[in-house]
């Protein structure tokens, strides 16, 4: 009967659309009457009454703020993992569910006298906001079970890949039809349509659930799918038989125990069925199926023993920002960090995310009090995945917060960044010896950022030079604590060995604002490695203008370095013996004019600069960002749904993995 309820309120709807909003009759109002009475009756016998069942008639509710509410009982998190062996482990040949984990909006869900009083989100998972109203506007929740009981249900609200994908092509006709209105180029049309679509259909249905108004609920699709029944059930398998006779939609489920299944292969099952569903998921959940054995292997702080999730993709939180901060970085560049109420993802409290520069800060139009997802990139960094308030309220800085000075809005490559206009700003001075030691400019061991703070704070460093003046501090050095006489001859060794270096890495190590590794290679190249050659053009004022990627403002930013830090510099090279700078001329051009972005862990390459270098080597350049202009995205996770991933397939960027990239660098032709 069930089935039969669920199939008459889809029919009794579209023939209503039809009427009220196409103004054409699919069938006779004879036969919607029939059909009508025969849904009453059902729905009066089973006592399942769905909430867009048109025997309700309900209006829209609107409400002027979403209200909190303590919940009955913690809403955990699951402890999770990559690794799908760790599933077997948790079994260990005991009796478990495996279910899909649903990658929208945790829920919960409360009925008493078997009509629902009260739906709560998840919130930190003591305390949720109340989205009662907007239930009424789920497209398959029973708003009426046939019970007298009180009852809770846990489960997902989410939005199907087939609506999540129409909502947003819609989105995007809508963009074509404003940049033929306003006679936009093509990459103001792929901008606005990056600023409009919706990245995920998680962030959807958080943005959907969460709404005041319900109407909007409704015109996005919403669905509840349960995968708990809290209270009153002996095995997970038998809440869920009870909620599917109640009329519930229930998560997909298999039964498992290590000594008898393959893992991978009841996974599989699992996978097929959410796409043939269209069910948006990021994992597999493994729960001990005895409830009461669950309950007894008690909690930590952070989730209950009962259960693992085998994860798919990368956690997602939505929290709320605080503000922006901009912090000095190692390049002397002022980076937006986002600060934001604490949220538990993948087991520990994070609270800050760095936004990289000035374009991704625009591209979230942040505002104190927005309401953010924030994740781990690889279970590791937190990052922002979307904002879903864009209020926008936020600024960019016109002064540095460390010294006060003008702070200006530059580009770099096809990203725009913050720097402060002071060279002397002490919130530099970290920054720029640090990154004279690092691998791609003096390459110094034994220098960490820690050691640099100390040597500072005793006044042993004061510029960069000042590395080639430590050895006078050596007795010193070993005196303190952490400083053994190993490591300090380990140190002033690898500073003697740096005295012979290469133009490039010399260039790289000045820190000169806008000139990283990539300027400083091509800069050296033009003056054929030669040091009094780099001179002589610093004191021209336009002698690299017309090398590719330098242009106009980097060239007057390196004049003004030049005038300031003449006598300094000069004073530096001194310490150096210069080698002949290695050129790509040994290499094929194969990759000439090609445009690459480089994201996800490598295994081929020892890190992302060994694979730009060899990349650069062959004429080709690195990007951090996907644009039109972008060529190939190399990711070994060609199926990963990161950001990155989406908008090169959205572009038609082909995705290749390192392998690819290595037979492109030995390829004679492309």
């Amino acid at each position: 009967m069930k089935e039969r309820i669920q199939y008459l309120v889809k029919q009794l709807n579209i023939y209503r659309n039809a009427y009220y909003n196409e103004s054409k009759s699919l069938i006779s109002d004879y036969e919607y009457d029939e059909l009508y009475d025969e849904l009453e009756k059902l729905e009066y016998v089973t006592g399942i009454i769905y909430s867009n069942s048109p025997t309700q008639s309900v209006g829209y509710e609107v409400v002027s703020k979403l209200q909190k509410v303590k919940h009955s009982h913690p809403m955990m998190s699951l402890d999770k993992t990559k690794i799908t062996n760790d599933l077997v482990e948790f079994s260990n040949g005991r009796d478990c569910v495996l279910s899909l984990k649903m990658d929208g909006l945790t829920t919960l869900i409360t009925y008493d006298f078997g009509r629902v009083i009260q739906a709560e989100t998840r919130g930190n998972g003591l305390i949720g906001e109340v989205i009662t109203h907007n239930v009424k506007a789920f497209e398959n929740l029973p708003y009426t079970i046939h019970t007298s009981s009180k009852f809770e249900f846990e489960g997902e609200s989410i939005i199907l890949l087939d609506d999540f994908n129409n909502i947003n092509n819609k989105i995007i006709n809508e963009c074509h039809e404003i940049a033929k209105r306003n006679k936009l180029s093509s990459e103001e049309l792929e901008k606005l349509i990056d600023e409009k679509t919706y990245k995920t259909p998680r962030n959807l249905a958080s943005g959907s659930v969460r709404q005041l108004n319900s109407e909007v609920t409704k015109n996005r699709h919403v669905k509840f799918i349960v995968w708990k029944v809290p209270y009153g059930v002996a095995s997970y398998t038998s809440g869920f038989k009870l909620a599917k006779q109640m009329g519930f939609e229930v998560v997909p489920y298999v039964t498992y125990n290590s000594k008898t299944d393959n893992i991978d292969e009841k996974i599989d099952i699992l996978t097929s069925i959410a796409k043939e569903k269209g069910y948006p998921i990021d994992g597999i959940v493994c729960t001990y199926n005895d409830v009461k054995f669950g309950k007894s292997l008690g909690m930590t702080n952070h989730h209950a023993r009962n259960a693992i999730a085998y994860k798919f993709y990368d956690e997602e939180n939505v929290t709320t920002l605080k503000t922006v901060e901009w912090s000095m970085g190692k390049t002397g560049q002022l980076t937006p960090v986002a600060v934001f109420e604490d949220t538990v993802i993948d087991g520990t409290t994070v609270n800050r995310a760095s936004l990289h520069n000035v374009s991704v800060f625009k591209s979230f139009e942040l505002g104190a009090g927005d309401e953010i997802t924030v994740y781990k990139s690889n279970m590791i960094i937190p990052q922002i995945r979307d904002n879903l308030s864009r209020s926008g309220t936020l600024t960019i800085p016109d002064t540095c917060p460390i010294c006060g000075e003008q702070a200006q809005v530059i580009k770099d490559n096809e990203s725009e960044v913050l720097i402060c206009s002071n060279p002397d700003c002490p919130g530099k001075l970290l920054g720029k010896i640090s990154h004279a030691v690092s691998r791609n400019a003096l390459n110094i061991d034994g220098l960490s950022d820690a050691t640099i703070e100390k040597f500072i704070s005793l006044g042993w460093l004061k510029s960069i030079s000042d590395i080639y003046s430590l050895k006078k501090y050596e007795k010193n050095m070993k005196s303190l604590s952490g400083f053994g006489k190993k490591s300090v001859d380990k140190l002033l060794a690898s500073i003697e060995i740096s005295r012979k270096t290469e133009l490039n890495r010399f260039i790289n190590a000045l820190s000169i604002p806008m000139i990283g590794n990539t300027a400083s290679k091509a800069i050296a190249k033009y003056c054929d490695g030669s040091v009094d050659k780099f001179f002589t053009g610093m004191d021209e004022k336009f002698p690299y203008i017309n090398i590719e990627g330098i242009g106009t403002q980097r060239t007057e930013i390196m004049h003004d370095f030049w005038n300031n830090h003449k006598e300094e510099v000069k004073s530096f090279a001194r310490e150096f013996v210069f080698e002949e700078t290695e050129t790509s001329n040994t290499a094929s051009n194969n990759l000439e004019n090609m445009i690459f972005v480089i994201t996800g862990s490598l295994n081929e390459f020892e890190n992302r600069d060994a694979a730009k270098y060899e990349i650069e080597k062959h004429g080709g350049k690195v990007s951090g960002s996907i644009s039109s202009r972008t060529n190939f995205l190399v990711n070994n996770d060609v199926n990963s749904t990161s950001t990155k991933n989406t908008k090169a397939k959205n572009l038609g960027i082909p995705i290749i993995n390192e392998s690819e990239l290595i037979s492109m660098l030995n390829s004679n032709t492309i």
